[in-house]
């Protein structure tokens, strides 16, 4: 290659228009316009924006209403990924508080089974004791939110 073809290589892509790219909003990997899933990541990209010079028919061009409004859509699609991954990890905390529940109500019944089988409880008076001390808490209970409504 001669000198002048090595010099002129480099000015060429300097010359070269920078590449215009909008970013996952999950990753936040640059990913060229019209793209349509993330390069890095795979997650469908939220705004697929294209350049007018980039579009083949002119009745396709979009007005700044209909790019606001996509903007918007795109937020609230955010907004509603963040939300149902909320509402996963709240669902999952309750299944695991209902499998505890479960596992102590298993090992509080072979509790008392064990006990009256040794003759220690009778349990017709632990389950009387028992209904006896669940109104009281919640009569103490509907007390308390008597008391807090009326300091509102």
């Amino acid at each position: 290659m001669s000198d002048e073809a090595l010099t002129k290589a480099p000015i060429a892509k300097q010359m070269q228009p920078p590449t215009i790219a909008h970013y996952c909003q999950k990753c936040m990997a640059p990913n060229p316009l019209g793209q349509e899933f993330c390069a890095r990541c795979g997650t469908r990209l939220m705004i697929i924006v294209e350049p007018p010079a980039m579009k083949h028919d002119a009745g396709e061009a979009t007005t700044a209403h209909e790019e606001h409004l996509l903007e918007r859509l795109s937020i609230l699609e955010n907004r509603l990924a963040r939300l149902t991954e909320r509402l996963e990890k709240g669902l999952s905390l309750l299944l695991r508080q209902s499998e505890n529940t479960h596992a102590t109500h298993a090992l509080v019944k072979t509790l008392v089974d064990a006990l009256a089988e040794a003759g220690s409880i009778n349990t017709a008076d632990l389950e009387r004791d028992w209904h006896a001390r669940c109104e009281k808490d919640a009569a103490t209970d509907a007390s308390n939110r008597s008391r807090l409504k009326t300091r509102e």
